[in-house]
């Protein structure tokens, strides 16, 4: 069986981002693992036991709470959490790691923590990152293409997704530029996504391609996913980043992932 693995760590976003996991797991009927990782340092009187006790005490609360069904695990962290949560996720056949967007739930401010950052420049495995609506159900689901061969990736599991819950597909290329595009272009665009789009099966599903015009992609997917009560964002991410691009490259999924109100799935 495929499984999901849930990095929690107590944070409203982690919070979402597991309640949505319990929904994907249901959907595609895989089993939903959640991992805590307690620190190897002790406090006080504390000890890593005792910690471990009361915090899979506190999670058991919470799922039994929202009634989720998951496998608990509680671990002792060596400071390199990314890569244990990649290894874990292995070891588990996991088709999706989901991770809260920040550790800090600062409503004025989205900003992505540290931790979902190495993990969405890292990972092979796709990624699923909670913000700060969880989703209980998908009616509407949304996927960017472009002309690049990598976007149209996660576009099999997308169709599936939408087969499964009965839920329109937005399937979304926005034109950079500054100023007005002309119609034969955005049509010769068209053309070309629609050729690719002949070797995938829509039958049974309501699904559209939409084609805009923005001065930035990512403020064009946040404006068309905020204007069309979209649940879910689903894009592809360029996963061979050198030392200088994961310390300053800025992407458009970045960009999506830090401005995002719902649940945004990379792969």
């Amino acid at each position: 069986m495929k499984t999901i693995l849930c990095a929690f760590d107590f944070s409203k976003q982690s919070e979402n981002a597991l309640i949505t996991s319990w929904t994907i797991s249901r959907i595609f009927n895989w089993e939903l693992n959640v991992v805590y990782f307690i620190s190897p340092k002790v406090y006080g009187l504390s000890t890593p036991e005792v910690e471990k006790n009361e915090k899979e005490k506190k999670l058991m609360n919470f799922l039994n709470e929202h009634k989720i069904d998951a496998k608990v695990h509680i671990k002792i962290s060596s400071n390199h959490f990314p890569y244990e949560i990649i290894e874990m996720a292995k070891q588990l056949n996991s088709s999706l790691i989901s991770i809260g967007r920040s550790s800090y739930d600062v409503e004025d401010a989205n900003f992505i923590g540290s931790n979902a950052l190495s993990l969405k420049n890292i990972s092979e495995i796709p990624i699923l990152f909670g913000t700060r609506k969880p989703k209980i159900s998908f009616k509407n689901i949304l996927i960017t293409i472009n002309e690049k061969s990598y976007s149209f990736e996660p576009l099999i599991f997308t169709v599936e997704m939408a087969k499964l819950t009965d839920a329109k597909l937005h399937l979304l290329n926005v034109i950079e530029s500054p100023y007005n595009v002309p119609i034969e272009e955005i049509k010769l665009q068209e053309a070309k996504l629609n050729e690719n789009l002949k070797n995938y099966n829509f039958k049974d599903i309501d699904w559209h391609l939409k084609i805009i015009v923005s001065e930035e992609v990512s403020k064009g997917i946040l404006e068309y996913a905020n204007n069309n009560e979209i649940d879910l964002i689903i894009m592809s991410r360029r996963k061979s980043l050198n030392i200088l691009e994961r310390l300053f490259y800025s992407s458009t999924t970045q960009r999506v992932l830090r401005g995002a109100l719902i649940p945004v799935l990379l792969f």
